[in-house]
């Protein structure tokens, strides 16, 4: 049984939470605590916890950072931020630290559901609307950031197949040599084509890369779909 923390301070926002939660994993048990200490000391406990969503604003101005006290806890358990504030590069350092993903309070309840799915099968979870390639009400900014970041002559629509399959393993966070195993191909190749697509999204790092890989994905499948 997938066992799930939920941590906030809010009582109104942990309820709300587990209820929308409860309704998608029926058969998951959760867990709700409204402070620091009642988070690790969850975290503690022999019973594992798979799932730990917690609300930024119990960490205080500990940061990113925070992750690692969270893990001599309990090395076994996915992370998750949540915060009602948060820009791509604020969400970028959290990731990179070693969170599983980040949920904003903006976020509708179907993106939620969505995001805490994606963390338990491993993958990393973004709010879309954060992204270069999101679409919120933001929409006209977001385009705009996102034609800065891929550049007016790289096109990301552009993709060959081998490319899209290469994207869709960099979104799940595969390593150079994981990718070349799951296409079968050569790993100096597979080198090729990531840093082929971190040249075409203009990401610095393979983190950044793996978050913009997953937002574009969807918009790739949309766009396949018409």
């Amino acid at each position: 049984m997938v066992k799930i923390l939920v941590a906030d301070e809010h009582a109104l926002y942990r309820t709300g939470l587990r209820t929308i939660l409860q309704a998608a994993l029926p058969d998951a048990e959760f867990i709700e605590v409204e402070d620091f200490d009642g988070l690790m000391r969850s975290l503690m406990e022999e019973q594992p916890i798979h799932l730990a969503l917690v609300s930024l604003s119990l960490t205080g101005a500990s940061g990113p950072q925070i992750i690692w006290e969270f893990k001599r806890a309990s090395t076994t358990t996915r992370y998750v931020a949540i915060s009602g504030n948060g820009t791509f590069d604020h969400v970028l350092h959290y990731v990179a630290e070693g969170f599983h993903g980040f949920i904003s309070k903006l976020q509708r309840d179907d993106e939620i559901v969505e995001a805490v799915h994606d963390v338990l099968a491993g993958r990393l979870a973004i709010p879309r609307g954060l992204t270069p390639f999101g679409s919120t009400a933001e929409g006209h900014r977001s385009r705009e950031t996102s034609q800065r970041r891929v550049g007016s002559q790289q096109d990301p629509f552009g993709l060959t197949r081998r490319q899209k399959d290469v994207l869709a393993l960099l979104a799940d966070g595969l390593s150079n040599r994981e990718i070349a195993q799951a296409l079968h191909i050569a790993e100096p190749t597979a080198k090729i084509h990531v840093s082929a697509l971190m040249r075409t999204l203009n990401v610095r790092n393979r983190t950044e890369a793996a978050v913009l890989a997953k937002d574009l994905i969807r918009i790739l499948k949309v766009d396949s779909a018409h």
